[in-house]
């Protein structure tokens, strides 16, 4: 890295003299905050420290760069603006008065919350501190940087408030850290909307640990550190009784201000007056039980509350209702069923026609490809619209767009946190179907999120690059119905959509008639950790007019947070691999320890266990010898064990699994088993399910899932 180049912004290398960055705009002649430490300077010999990323009374928190591991961090640094300033050589921090003991203390609470995230690091959904050290009369420590924006800024975002099933989405990763957090004897004290992140690809992180304090018998007071709205009435009184349920208070009021878009009333004025309204007061539709599960967890009274954050994730994700998200899935799965009886069969008109109207029964019928919407607004005022840098099929810009510019009706979805510009004469097949099909019928266009599809899984636009062959195959596959004798890939490679990067393959199929039409899908970067946005058009060869109204559409969309989909990701820090699954597999405990996930469904008698762990491949090259090395393991262990069937080979999700059924008998009780075992890229996996029931060895959906989307983590 050459440093007298390097952009403290991005820290890429720019032109030299150039004082704006190309890469991500940032001004290097910009005044810097008041008391930050210059641009350029390097700290404990390893750390170069760019702009500012944030600054408050007691601190302030830099972007950086980690020359030894080249990679980005985020610095705080111990700066009480009250107490002290920067000496004349802008490096060592000097006191402006005679209050040493302060800013003593104040000290040595910074390096607490540093010691305290240091313990944390490898919980999930925690920001993790990898270094801290005394450096220029201050103290420093070493972040994971997160880059994204915080749950405060993203309700600003969305108008205030955020549907219960979202906000819970976002919250419920931070609600089961805190379970472990909880379980180390320690208690946040600061949650709120400002406190949790949001990061580009999804992730929630928890952060601020500095009003953080371990539970103790022999503590008589602790620090009073509250956010009026967010802490209860215990945490007004330094002898207040905190524990766990002081989070769960603060998680409810959290969980409050996402999903009413109000501020709740201070908890120490609710004690003589309590003026809470309850969410349905104002207007918000939610379950009866979940709304009963908030007011419970605010309670006044610490004995009133859930007395655990686990108690308190269990009342809002569990019991008799279904979450939103499992409602959503159904209410598409229903409307798939539905509409797919009336789609089956493509009118007989020219071959456009035939193309978009099987497009239509492909989203329709439940093929899994495109994980079609819930909360679709209609689009409303009709707009003209420019988009910037519309692009061709050759992948240069379109520099003479037509002089009559195509007019265009916004259209945004709550359900997968996105908005663009549809053309004004395409109109929705069916309600929240997010397929458009022009008024001429020749041309279509819809929008979706992908987590994986025949042949193999998509965790990033990587996996869509490799994949190019097998989709466009697909694809045509799906349309051989039309009779089509031919196609070809025009062009495929990844472009800018805004800040988004975008992978995208323009091909085109021709039928017997010899028509041609011409299809761009377009794939976006996603912002939840795995799976991306879909935007597929068609239209027909030599129709410019029709090219031009899809790159424009293509070129206004926008990601607004991270996408509701059908399917999760489970990943763990202590996992050498992730997979993803259905929303609507049948409820399992996950349970994860020592690098073994297992999960387990039991009702009476009727019970499912499903183990994968990771096996070392050392000296087996092949799938087949690996069958072998665990069918000798598992002959030892159950001697009385026989095949239920013969041995079958499967491939799912871009690897090749040897799967065995087994029986044997425990206590007079049959007993059910299958082992899986497969290798990918020298990694070997083996997944075993015991059940008491035939039946379920091989009509799982979650061992379906984990088989089409295991992969190792990186």
């Amino acid at each position: 890295m050459d440093l007298g180049r390097v952009c403290y912004g991005c820290f890429r290398e720019k032109p030299e003299g150039l004082p704006v960055c190309p890469y991500c705009g940032f001004n290097a002649q910009e005044e810097p905050p008041f008391l930050a430490l210059p641009m350029g300077t390097i700290l404990r010999g390893r750390y170069l420290i760019g702009k500012v990323l944030g600054i408050g009374g007691f601190g302030i928190t830099y972007l950086s760069y980690d020359l030894l591991l080249e990679i980005e961090v985020a610095i705080k640094e111990y700066m009480p603006s009250g107490l002290a300033t920067r000496y004349t050589d802008h490096y060592r921090v000097v006191l402006t008065g005679n209050r040493i003991e302060d800013y003593e203390s104040g000290l040595n609470r910074f390096l607490d919350e540093a010691r305290i995230l240091a313990k944390l690091r490898g919980t999930p959904n925690i920001v993790s501190v990898q270094d801290h050290f005394r450096e220029n009369n201050t103290a420093y420590f070493v972040m994971e940087y997160v880059d994204g924006i915080s749950l405060k800024a993203y309700l600003v975002s969305r108008s205030g408030k955020i549907p219960y099933d979202q906000a819970l989405t976002i919250l419920q990763p931070i609600m089961e850290a805190l379970i472990q957090v909880h379980g180390s004897g320690l208690t946040h004290r600061d949650i709120s909307p400002d406190n949790i992140f949001i990061t580009s690809n999804g992730k929630s992180k928890l952060l601020d640990f500095g009003a953080a304090r371990y539970s103790s018998g022999e503590e008589k007071s602790v620090s009073v550190i509250l956010k009026h709205g967010f802490a209860p009435e215990e945490q007004y009184s330094s002898h207040g009784n905190q524990g766990p349920w002081t989070d769960v208070y603060a998680m409810g009021a959290t969980l409050y201000r996402c999903i009413t878009g109000e501020l709740p009333p201070d908890s120490i004025a609710r004690v003589h007056l309590d003026t809470l309204k309850r969410p349905s007061e104002l207007g918000i539709s939610l379950p009866v039980n979940i709304e009963t599960a908030i007011m419970k967890a605010m309670a006044v009274k610490a004995q009133h509350r859930y007395p655990s954050m686990g108690a308190f994730l269990q009342a809002v994700t569990g019991g008799n209702a279904e979450s939103s998200s499992r409602k959503v899935a159904k209410r598409y799965r229903k409307q798939a069923s539905e509409n797919g009886k009336t789609r089956t069969k493509p009118p007989k008109k020219c071959f456009a026609l035939k193309i978009t109207a099987l497009i239509v029964c492909i989203a329709v019928s439940g093929l899994g490809i495109w994980k079609f919407l819930s909360e679709s607004r209609a689009p409303s005022d009709v707009k003209t619209s420019e988009p910037s840098n519309p692009v061709s099929e050759s992948g240069s810009s379109v520099s003479e767009p037509s002089s009559i510019q195509p007019a265009f009706v916004d259209y945004s979805n709550s359900y997968l946190n996105l908005s663009m510009k549809i053309p004004a004469d395409f109109k929705e097949t069916d309600p929240e179907s997010a397929v458009f099909i022009s008024s001429d019928g020749s041309c279509s266009l819809q929008i979706g999120f992908y987590t994986y599809w025949s042949g193999f899984p998509v965790y990033s636009l990587t996996d869509v690059e490799s994949n190019t062959q097998k989709y466009v195959q697909y694809f045509i596959g799906i349309l051989h119905s039309t009779d089509i004798t031919d196609y070809r890939i025009l062009s495929e490679g990844y472009q800018q959509i805004g800040a988004l990067n975008s992978y995208r393959i323009q091909f085109e199929a021709t039928e017997k008639s010899g028509s041609t039409m011409r299809f761009l899908a377009v794939f976006i970067d996603a912002q939840n950790g795995f799976g991306c946005y879909n935007v597929i058009a068609s239209y027909p060869q030599g129709n410019d007019a029709a090219e031009e109204k899809v790159l424009l559409s293509v070129e206004s969309f926008q990601c607004l947070g991270p996408a509701g989909t059908s399917y999760k990701l489970l990943s763990d820090a202590t996992l050498p691999f992730q997979f993803m699954y259905a929303d609507d597999v049948p409820a399992l405990d996950f349970k994860i320890e020592n690098g073994i996930l297992t999960a387990i469904s039991m009702a009476d008698s009727d019970y499912f266990i499903l183990t994968v762990s990771a096996l070392s491949s050392a000296g087996t090259e092949t799938v087949d010898g690996l069958f072998k090395q665990v069918t000798e393991g598992l002959s030892t262990v159950y001697p009385s064990i026989e095949p239920l069937d013969e041995q079958k080979t499967q491939n799912s999700g871009g690897m090749e699994w040897i799967i065995q059924n087994y029986t044997y008998e425990s206590e007079g009780i049959p007993i059910y088993m299958s082992y899986s075992v497969s290798i990918w890229q020298d990694h070997a996996y083996l997944m075993i399910i015991t059940s008491s029931q035939e039946a379920q060895l091989d009509n799982n959906g979650l061992r379906t899932d984990i088989m089409g989307s295991l992969r190792p983590v990186a």
